[in-house]
């Protein structure tokens, strides 16, 4: 009698396993079979177009410390550092976002207001998907970066913030689909230019990039059969530490083949450094 009133008052032989079971089922995170962390979570990923806002309505990050590629497994991570006034890593980031410029090949992340300075101007990354970065200063003097991505393959972006302290994070991964770049970013020693493409253009004719910080100004010429057939003067004036985009309409000019040139000249009124594409002008 005493065995079967233990037997009767003693729990189930799997009842505090099933307990356990379940709990740790529900509580566990669900992680990327690969392990990178660039594919984890459920933050979507855009190809084209408005990507993220970031950010909150302010914060304290005021200096771009530095940009840093990361490679994992199926993908890539590029991870920007912030300062603050003191010095210090900063611990919150006001408004910003991301984009996709897709027919250029460039996510460009406009940073807050209050990061109003930048340790780096422009970075190398070490990835395939992620090439090269610039930091730069559009009209108003407000601090963005682009990253240019490949070309030659479609690339998914998603952007995001974490902390602390605080970093911008931007984890890129190759798509299915075929690359939507119309052409690749023209790069010269101290000018880059985003817009047009080389080849056929219209009228008004788009000319966009930006130029070396030490430029106060180039010049948007377009030339044929070797003589200046339009000449418009830019200013990039700016601060030193990043490069000054640029970014003017020419409504009308001349037609048939030409050469576009954008960036400095000389004493002479020579081109000096800047870049050169063919188009074919209505």
């Amino acid at each position: 009698m005493a065995a079967l009133l233990l037997a009767a008052c003693a729990p189930a032989a799997n009842e505090g396993v099933t307990t356990t079971e379940t709990a740790a089922t529900t509580t566990t995170p669900a992680s990327p079979t690969n392990g990178s962390p660039c594919l984890s979570g459920d933050l979507s990923f855009g190809s084209s177009g408005p990507i993220a806002a970031i950010g909150q309505d302010s914060g304290d990050a005021t200096v771009l410390a530095g940009i840093r590629w990361e490679g994992h497994e199926g993908c890539e991570r590029v991870v920007m550092d912030f300062f603050s006034d003191a010095g210090a890593p900063a611990s919150t980031l006001g408004p910003a976002g991301a984009i996709a410029l897709a027919e250029s090949g460039v996510l460009r992340i406009s940073l807050p207001p209050e990061v109003t300075s930048s340790a780096v101007a422009d970075s190398a990354l070490d990835g395939s998907l992620a090439r090269q970065a610039f930091v730069a200063r559009d009209s108003s003097v407000v601090l963005f970066v682009d990253i240019h991505l490949a070309t030659d393959v479609l690339v998914e972006v998603r952007a995001f913030d974490v902390g602390s302290p605080i970093r911008l994070v931007v984890d890129l991964r190759q798509g299915s689909g075929p690359s939507l770049v119309l052409a690749d970013p023209t790069i010269g020693a101290d000018t880059v230019l985003l817009a047009p493409a080389a080849g056929a253009a219209l009228y008004p004719l788009r000319v966009a990039g930006y130029a070396r910080s030490d430029l106060a100004a180039i010049r948007v010429r377009i030339y044929q059969d070797g003589a200046i057939a339009l000449d418009r003067a830019v200013s990039t004036i700016g601060p030193p530490d990043t490069w000054h985009s640029f970014d003017v309409r020419l409504a009308d000019g001349p037609s048939g083949p030409a050469e576009l040139y954008a960036g400095p000249v000389d004493a002479f009124e020579e081109p000096l450094g800047g870049v050169t594409i063919s188009l074919e002008l209505p």
